[in-house]
Formats: C-alpha cells, structure tokens, sequence
C-alpha cells in the first residue's frame, strides 16, 4: 500500500505534514528524495483542494439551513417588523 493510497485516511494535521515534507523534500532532498516528493505532490494537492471544497461546501449547507430555520421561526421577519417599526415617526 503507497502512501498516496492512505492520504484520505490521514486526518487534516497529518496531511498537512505531509504536504510540508513533501515541499521541503522537493527542494532540498536527494535526487530519491527529489523525484518521490514530485511524483506525491499532485496527489496531496488533489485531496488537500478535494477537503477544502467539501468544507467549503459544508459551511454554505450551515449558512442556507441557519437563515431558513430564521425565516421559518419568523425571527427574520421580527427583526424586520422591528427595524421599521424604530422608524416611524411619531
């Protein structure tokens, strides 16, 4: 089993590391070293950018739900009610 293979297993803080391995190994390793960082580099970018877009994700579902449960509530359309009621003039 590749490691590449095991990198949607690792939690965010062992990716992480490894994707700053990877970078520092690419610069400065031996040519082995060189030569494995590259070819493991697309594929700790595809799921580092695959877990950005799914929590990315994640917070726009949140955001929908939280304003539809205020809409649902008639929280929205107190505040509302009450901003214009500050308005009116007497």
């Amino acid at each position: 089993m590749g490691i590449a293979t095991k990198l949607p297993m690792m939690n965010d803080t062992e990716l992480a590391t490894l994707h700053g391995n990877t970078k520092r190994l690419s610069n400065a390793g031996t040519p082995a070293q060189q030569s494995a960082a590259a070819a493991l580099m697309p594929s700790i970018t595809a799921e580092l950018e695959a877990r950005t877009s799914a929590a990315t994700a994640r917070k726009a579902k949140a955001l929908v739900e939280r304003r539809a449960s205020k809409i649902k509530t008639g929280t929205a359309a107190a505040g509302i009610a009450q901003s214009v009621g500050d308005n009116e003039i007497a």
